[in-house]
């Protein structure tokens, strides 16, 4: 992976995130990088504040892309993602861009070592809502170490004591557990790539 290339906020969990035997995922605005395509990538950096040189975005939209390669890694890694619904709904650069996305990733979903969930935007109408606090990235290593990444605003905060790992870690499983199931969830998604704005 291109770790030089990410902003600094992000380079410690990218590389613990390379070499993670699990990767669980809550993401809360946008499509979680590991699933993001090209063109994605392409129009949510470059819309993004502060603006940065077409070189930079160059840059951060290859180390992005290489995150991908944790898909075919060997031995494979467990990758879950849990989704807002509103981030399926929320366009960047334009609805073909994000109809690609969407394609991409139904067809992320179905990989052997993938686990793809959705939380329904009605959740909060249903009681408690786990996600409220905010999106977060649990890796467990090779060495068999959780951690836990959060990012709010431009800092990035890792936190390796393992209650709070756990409380974590719990939160992260009521989320999974208030989401729609895996094929609930695709078949979410395919309709979402298949409709008109």
């Amino acid at each position: 992976m291109l770790l030089e290339k990410y902003p600094a906020r992000f380079r410690g969990v990218a590389g613990l995130e390379r070499g993670a035997v699990t990767v669980s995922s809550y993401a809360t605005f946008v499509i979680d990088g590991i699933f993001q395509t090209e063109a994605y990538a392409q129009a949510l950096i470059r819309g993004g504040y502060p603006a940065v040189s077409d070189q930079k975005r160059e840059e951060l939209v290859e180390a992005r892309l290489a995150r991908r390669a944790l898909f075919d890694r060997a031995p494979s890694p467990l990758i879950e993602l849990i989704l807002e619904e509103t981030v399926l709904r929320r366009p960047f650069g334009n609805w073909d861009i994000m109809r690609g996305q969407l394609h991409s990733l139904a067809e992320d979903a179905q990989r052997d070592n993938v686990c793809l969930q959705v939380l329904p935007l009605d959740r909060g109408l249903r009681g408690s809502h786990a996600g409220d606090r905010g999106p977060m990235k649990l890796l467990v290593t090779e060495d068999h170490d959780h951690v836990v990444f959060m990012e709010i605003e431009d800092q990035g905060i890792l936190v390796s004591d393992p209650p709070e790992v756990a409380q974590l870690a719990h939160r992260y499983a009521k989320i999974r557990s208030q989401a729609l199931s895996p094929d609930d969830s695709l078949s979410l998604i395919e309709r979402l790539a298949g409709e008109e704005p």
